[in-house]
């Protein structure tokens, strides 16, 4: 009985393997994942340091140091990694599967907001969908089907023309495109700061991209979809969400849960002002913000420089909602 059991459970465990190894295509059909991975020297120069890897959702934050809580809060489903060498530098290919292409595109703008800095060069490849190269550190993000694909430097600093070799070779192997979430498309599109736009699901996702609140707020815990995007209103920068509930109950809950929370920290609420149904506060940690409702969405502006800009981020939010 025992040795039986001792079976059973090696088992289980080759099986574990074999799910992370191969992944089901958004097309029906297995991938093993390791096919995504270049061969050794299929980049010019480039040979095999270390053979995949395979991290599965309970071990990633053994991948990530503690920084697992964002893909996390997508649907990922297992992370394949790989190195390479040439010469001096150690080149990593990290592949997530992120279960569908929403969560793919939203892991990678969660990635490519984060890694924004003033500092780093930033270019955009033409990929499939357009990838995030920052030539200064030597990374690239981009996304494909339901994969977010990193490349990043693991010693030295790889030459942009490898790593766009790279790319473009996982990319190859990847043989459905997907598209980009839906919801993005029902953001407004005048003054928004280019590159700027993410798809955001789950608590951690949202405190890191957007607001760090000790309390579940806007219910995103719970379900709620978020796209966001940087603006300029009024001369200075403002964040704009849109928050997508299952129904205008949800939405309307939310919107009484913020405003509380901004009377608690003691915000200046305008009066008279913002489109109808919408409230309009000055915070300390908000600075602009304020909060509206339309239907099964919640639309807040929020870091804006004055009221003035936050009523015209909530009216565009609204006629976005109205025209797409």
């Amino acid at each position: 009985m025992a040795a039986h059991v001792r079976c059973l459970r090696l088992l289980m465990v080759l099986l574990s393997g074999i799910g992370l190894l191969w992944s089901e295509g958004a097309w029906g059909q297995s991938v093993d994942l390791t096919t995504l991975f270049p061969k050794a020297n299929e980049v010019p120069g480039w040979t095999l340091k270390d053979p995949p890897k395979r991290f599965a959702e309970n071990q990633l934050f053994e991948y990530m140091d503690g920084a697992a809580e964002i893909p996390k809060s997508y649907t990922f489903r297992g992370l394949v990694s790989t190195k390479y060498q040439k010469g001096d530098t150690v080149l990593e290919v990290a592949v997530f599967d992120m279960g569908t292409a929403t969560d793919a595109y939203g892991y990678y703008s969660a990635r490519v907001f984060l890694e924004r800095s003033s500092r780093s060069k930033e270019r955009l490849i033409a990929l499939d969908h357009p990838a995030h190269l920052y030539a200064t550190v030597g990374v690239l993000t981009f996304w494909k089907g339901r994969y977010t694909v990193i490349l990043q430097p693991d010693s030295g600093k790889p030459d942009d023309d490898s790593l766009l070799r790279f790319a473009r070779a996982v990319s190859a192997k990847i043989p459905v495109k997907g598209d980009p979430p839906a919801l993005l498309r029902r953001l407004p599109t005048a003054n928004m700061v280019a590159n700027s736009a993410r798809f955001v699901r789950g608590k951690a996702a949202f405190d890191s991209l957007l607001l760090f609140l000790p309390q579940d707020t806007f219910g995103v815990a719970k379900g709620g979809e978020t796209v966001a995007a940087e603006y300029t209103l009024s001369g200075g920068p403002a964040t704009l969400l849109l928050i997508h509930y299952p129904d205008s109950v949800a939405a309307k809950a939310s919107y009484n849960a913020y405003r509380q929370l901004l009377t608690t920290q003691k915000a200046a609420f305008a009066t008279g002002t913002g489109p109808p149904g919408a409230y309009v506060a000055t915070a300390t940690k908000e600075k602009g913000t304020g909060a509206v409702v339309g239907g099964s969405y919640l639309c807040v502006v929020t870091g804006a420089k004055d009221t003035k800009a936050v009523e015209t981020g909530l009216r565009q939010l609204l006629t976005a909602l109205k025209t797409k």
